[in-house]
């Protein structure tokens, strides 16, 4: 993201993405606490291992925290669709599958805040996954700034002028998303058409 910078870790057993960083977001440590803590409350399959070190990482400014998340193989979704662009049920599925994402989101109060095509990872089997947490709204962050406002092209323009985190954020790119998908799986030519 604009704000952290990743790092793969191997370990003999497992991979890792580290995040540190770079810029200065207000309130990011206890936001990014808040947000760990929401996702392993949370228990829903959509997102990654998260855990925050308050001091992670020794620079020549002090320690630092990172964060340290499972690494996922699996691919963004608008290579996904690239590679299924002509299979209606693959991005029918995709589809079914991203609503009942969201769906389980609302539910739990939580909005990712920055949902787009390289955001949303899709494994082999299809599994959805959510990467960047970074502008994410828990019930604990209420009343936070909202400061990460998400990739422009699916934002509403009403996003810009939030001052705090809303569970809401993310309303108008899951409409965006889904109906691509839809109308992508009716007319795959839309793909080349509007790029």
């Amino acid at each position: 993201g604009g704000f952290c910078v990743v790092f793969p870790y191997q370990t003999p057993t497992k991979k890792y993405a580290v995040r540190c960083w770079h810029a200065e977001v207000a309130d990011a440590k206890r936001r990014t606490q808040l947000i760990a803590e929401a996702i392993k409350a949370s228990n829903l399959p959509y997102f990654v291992g998260f855990e925050y070190y308050e001091d992670g990482i020794m620079t020549s400014a002090g320690k630092q925290p990172i964060v340290v998340m499972d690494w996922v193989e699996a691919s963004p979704l608008k290579k996904y669709i690239a590679k299924h662009l002509n299979e209606s049920d693959t991005l029918n599925t995709l589809a079914e599958s991203f609503k009942n994402m969201v769906t389980e989101l609302h539910h739990h109060h939580l909005s990712h805040g920055d949902l787009h095509h390289g955001d949303i990872l899709v494994k082999g089997d299809g599994a959805l996954i959510l990467v960047d947490y970074d502008s994410m709204y828990a019930p604990s962050l209420q009343g936070m700034k909202d400061e990460i406002k998400g990739l422009q092209g699916y934002q509403h323009e009403g996003r810009w002028k939030n001052n705090l985190v809303t569970e809401k954020a993310d309303y108008f790119s899951e409409l965006v998303i889904y109906t691509s998908i839809r109308a992508l799986s009716i007319a795959p030519k839309l793909w080349t058409q509007l790029k």
